[in-house]
């Protein structure tokens, strides 16, 4: 159990954080990313059936940096998760991610740890071509590769597309998504986009001068004939980009997030 406990949540992790990272810029300046580190705080989800979870806390630490070929994902995911039987579960992933610039190419190194002990490495890269999908080849955890389909985006560019489509009114749509997952080789994302929100927003550290809209994603594994997603991402995301009151929802049980420490970084000069 402790296994599929912290795998599931790693993986979670690793695609939610792109999501969280309160990056992505404003829509004057052409949704361009600024180099941010941002830190989550989570607790258990009360509010949903937990399967035997009586505790889980962790934070989430996402931090990108700019040079003037594309962006650089640093991320951590610290987790102690108690179940109702056997020792406490402690997590650490650690997870580098390289986008360019034009969203063609991408770099991954993963590695993932319950209770110190090294469960899973994943490091390769993959490459997009204008309107005939790509490719992806692992180094670890073995040699792979992998079609990737017609329309298929990475990361930072899926980011970009949901903020532009949240401006534009748009109320959701679906895309191949790849991160790096050896285990779902790409995932077929769904967005669901709510209507604009108002009144005052919550979080100590959201934007009050900016439009908000609530985001929904489900993450679909490309082979899933069940209809049933791998795991969900819900959050609040605002019109420069920032990110708040995450829920990350496992098959097991499910976490709340919320902003806790925002800095922006500086830019490289790309004249």
């Amino acid at each position: 159990m402790a296994y599929s406990l912290q795998r599931s949540t790693s993986r979670v992790a690793a695609v939610s954080i792109v999501l969280a990272m309160a990056v992505i810029g404003t829509a004057a300046s052409g949704q361009a990313l600024r180099p941010v580190r941002a830190v989550y705080e989570l607790q258990l989800n009360e509010a949903r059936d937990s399967a035997g979870i009586e505790a889980a806390n962790g934070s989430l630490v996402v931090e990108l940096i700019e040079d003037c070929a594309g962006y650089i994902f640093n991320q951590a995911f610290i987790s102690r998760i108690s179940a109702s039987q056997g020792p406490d579960i402690l997590g650490d992933m650690q997870a580098s991610v390289w986008e360019s610039r034009d969203g063609r190419t991408l770099r991954f190194n993963l590695v993932n740890r319950i209770n110190g002990k090294v469960i899973e490495r994943e490091q390769g890269k993959a490459g997009l071509r204008d309107g005939q999908g790509g490719h992806a080849i692992w180094q670890l955890p073995q040699a792979r590769e992998l079609t990737l389909p017609k329309g298929t985006v990475f990361p930072i560019s899926h980011n970009r597309e949901v903020l532009a489509r949240a401006m534009a009114g748009s109320r959701g749509f679906e895309i191949p998504l790849f991160d790096g997952s050896n285990e779902a080789g790409y995932y077929h994302a769904a967005v669901f986009i709510g209507e604009r929100l108002s009144g005052p927003a919550k979080g100590k550290l959201s934007p009050t001068d900016q439009p908000r809209w609530p985001i929904r994603l489900a993450y679909f594994h490309f082979k899933n004939q069940l209809g049933v997603p791998e795991f969900e991402v819900g959050y609040t995301l605002y019109g420069n980009g920032v990110v708040d009151s995450l829920t990350l929802d496992y098959p097991e049980f499910g976490l709340l997030g919320r902003l806790v420490e925002l800095d922006y970084l500086d830019q490289p000069d790309c004249q």
